[in-house]
């Protein structure tokens, strides 16, 4: 008995201290299993397979942008695998979703490549932790060698092998071997109830490709292979009545009574001696909250006795760290600086001298549109605009809390600049393409930082995934985000394109300064090309009435843009004398009798009947519902996303992905900015 207990406690010792299991991960393993799953052995091994993976929803990947933007997976493919509707965005915590993969062999190990969007200061480590250890540190180092492991750049492109592997090709195998992350608690036994299938399987499974697999001591953050005869169906995984007939184990075996006794026996002990190991825990624990609390008291008794040392406590910790804490209740801007409660974001600083060096002396060369510069600091590229003071207490950094609240598709603020001039300055995250105004209409961005005689166009594929991320954003802002955010300032100028052409919307979290664009010289231009009345909804033009659905309108209007090439009010020309409006124009060619025709002759010359038209009918049939007169009868961005992608699958499945103009998949940064 003595022997037993003594295992029992070295085996809860292993589960206090869970830390021991990420030694796989660790960039200084010597494990051979830390590459993956030998793929040399046993003979007669498929080289590549379509397989199945676990992850479990966490922080980092808490939605199917995360999933799609950061890590690259195929968010159509996700949400049929799972049984849930493409247009699901953020899913619960914790949440097991199975992930399709295309495994192969590089000549040593399986293993499922993807590439990954960094954030700033990730590590290898870190990114095989948020992967719950379906991949590790070296893994990830063999993958990018020269990259050094700490301290990721931001939106970096990362190689990471994920953890996979094929069955061979006998008949007697299973069709697939699923990677399922090992989660605190798993044994051999449960994890093959949960999928319907026995522990001998898994034993067998696993054994023939790990050297140190050991099934009596599963560690968290290793992964074990899932023998499986058919698709897997999780949701969250729920237990089966009976293992598959395929792998039992054989007839229920006869249970001695007096072993069963005995167990009991034995299990009431382990239990006994839980309570004290839990008990003892749980006393050491408060002892040391006890003491903390006496010194956490002092200290605070000794700081209301010093106006000094209190002061010091009030005054903002950035001047070396040139950081500032934003508080989105605040008014001003210098409430915002000292204001230190748990919803901030820190923004970084930056001085006047900085952004002059990184933008040339905002050179007008380095002009990109209206007041944005674009700017080189320290590697980066950045976008930095010019501003009244006033606009940077208006905007609502409190929006941007933290790094698991960055949507992919939403263009994000880096840092601000005050100073004593008449201007102050922000700068953003820099859009390599510039933006969707740019290339539809052509403008500044794309007159300095292209060859004037280069012909450049959005094809029909790239045009309609932009529409799909645009939407993902405002069904984010309309229908996740609580209360529902309105943008109130959507259009072709707002959407800017990174270098793989994914579209992020602009001017997020500056609803409260869309009022001083009504002063705006450009509204009242000359130049009817440039009035941002067109994406105005009539009830907000009429009654200034605020809500999602004069969002929506907008979207309409960009559809439109999209689909025509045109402005979203025509200048008059000699055959006409007033303005035509995309919004009216639509209404017409598609409540006409030949409107297949007209709508031909109207889309963009650009792509010149290189798109299925349709796609291109849905489309416009959607814009026209967007721009509705009555506001009730636009779609939500939910329902938006649900057209949009079924139009992106259609496309994907009739494999009619058109031809791509060699220079439209080029960014617009000039090679000296590189």
């Amino acid at each position: 008995m003595t022997i037993n207990t003594t295992k029992f406690l070295l085996f809860l010792f292993c589960l206090i201290l869970p830390s021991l299991g990420h030694n796989l991960l660790s960039c200084e393993t010597t494990s051979s299993d830390a590459s993956g799953y030998c793929c040399n052995t046993p003979t007669g091994s498929s080289d590549r397979c379509r397989t199945f993976l676990v992850l479990s929803t966490n922080s980092y990947f808490s939605s199917l942008s995360n999933l799609s933007f950061y890590l690259g997976f195929n968010r159509f493919l996700i949400a049929k695998a799972n049984g849930f509707s493409v247009d699901t965005e953020f899913l619960p915590k914790d949440e097991p979703l199975l992930i399709p993969i295309e495994c192969k062999c590089n000549g040593s190990f399986y293993q499922a490549e993807l590439t990954k969007t960094t954030l700033k200061g990730e590590s290898f480590y870190s990114i095989a932790q948020s992967l719950q250890g379906l991949t590790t540190c070296k893994a990830i180092k063999e993958k990018n060698f020269g990259v050094s492991p700490l301290n990721l750049a931001d939106n970096a492109k990362l190689l990471v092998p994920l953890r996979c592997a094929c069955p061979s090709s006998s008949l007697t195998t299973p069709r697939f071997l699923l990677s399922y992350p090992v989660r605190e608690g798993d044994t051999i036994s449960n994890v093959a109830v949960k999928f319907n299938t026995t522990s001998q399987a898994i034993v067998s499974a696993n054994n023939r490709s790990l050297a140190d697999f050991k099934p009596e001591k599963l560690q968290p953050f290793s992964t074990l292979l899932i023998p499986l005869n058919s698709e897997p169906a999780i949701g969250p995984l729920v237990k089966p009545r009976e293992p598959d007939s395929r792998f039992r184990e054989g007839s229920k075996p006869v249970i001695n009574p007096h072993k069963k006794k005995l167990k009991m026996w034995m299990v009431g002990i382990y239990i006994a001696v839980t309570g004290v190991v839990v008990g003892a825990s749980i006393a050491i624990i408060a002892a040391f909250l006890i003491i903390q609390l006496k010194k956490k008291k002092q200290m605070d008794s000794s700081k209301e006795g010093d106006p000094e040392l209190q002061q010091l406590s009030l005054s903002v910790r950035t001047t070396s760290e040139k950081k500032v804490s934003f508080e989105g209740s605040q008014d001003t801007l210098e409430s915002q600086i000292v204001e230190t409660t748990p919803r901030k974001i820190l923004v970084e600083k930056f001085t006047v001298e900085e952004l002059r060096k990184a933008t040339e002396d905002f050179s007008s060369s380095n002009l990109v549109d209206g007041t944005v510069y674009h700017g080189r600091l320290n590697g980066k590229s950045l976008a930095v605009k010019r501003t009244k003071p006033e606009i940077i207490s208006k905007i609502e950094l409190w929006l941007f809390q933290n790094s698991t609240q960055k949507h992919p598709n939403i263009l994000r603020p880096l840092g601000v600049c005050t100073s004593d001039d008449s201007d102050s300055l922000l700068v953003f995250e820099f859009a390599k393409n510039g933006s969707l105004k740019d290339w539809l209409h052509g403008g500044l961005a794309m007159k300095n930082q292209f060859i004037h005689s280069c012909y450049c166009f959005l094809t029909w594929d790239q045009r309609l995934k932009i529409c799909l991320d645009v939407a993902v954003a405002l069904q984010y802002m309309h229908q996740v985000m609580n209360p529902s955010y309105v943008h109130r300032n959507l259009k072709s100028r707002n959407i800017f394109l990174d270098e793989e052409f994914n579209a992020k919307i602009g001017n997020f979290g500056m609803a409260k300064c869309a009022e001083d664009e009504a002063e705006d010289p450009e509204l009242n231009s000359s130049n009817p090309a440039t009035w941002n009345l067109g994406y105005l909804a009539p009830e907000y033009i009429h009654q200034s009435s605020v809500s999602t659905s004069m969002d929506i309108y907008a979207f309409g209007v960009v559809l439109l843009e999209v689909l025509s090439g045109k402005t979203a009010i025509t200048r008059p020309d000699e055959k006409r004398e007033e303005s035509i409006w995309l919004s009216e124009q639509i209404k017409t060619i598609l409540l006409s009798e030949n409107a297949d025709q007209e709508l031909r002759d109207w889309m963009d010359n650009a792509l010149g009947g290189n798109y299925p038209f349709d796609s291109a009918f849905a489309l416009a049939n959607l814009a026209k519902s967007c721009v509705d007169e009555d506001p009730c009868l636009r779609p939500n961005a939910g329902k938006i996303v649900q057209k949009l992608s079924t139009l992106v699958v259609e496309l994907s499945q009739a494999g009619d992905h058109l031809l791509i103009s060699e220079s439209s998949s080029k960014p617009l940064v000039k090679a000296a900015y590189e």
